[in-house]
């Protein structure tokens, strides 16, 4: 999606499209684009993150490498 040179409104708008694409049973989740993108270890250090989820939950999970 790409926001530059659009209006407030229209930024807006699209934003609210996309969000509303992903409530579509057939589209995959947005944390799985971003694993698919960004490699599972990884989205899940960001969703955990983003959602102030302590790191506590994440030290379940056995550690794995993450290449740079």
């Amino acid at each position: 999606m790409e926001l530059a040179g659009l209006t407030q409104r229209e930024k807006g708008l699209d934003l609210i499209a996309a969000h509303l694409a992903g409530l579509d049973s057939d589209v995959d989740r947005a944390r799985d684009r971003l694993a698919d993108a960004i490699g599972a270890d990884l989205a899940t250090l960001l969703v955990a993150a983003l959602s102030k989820r302590s790191m506590s939950d994440l030290s379940a999970r056995p550690a794995t490498a993450v290449a740079a």
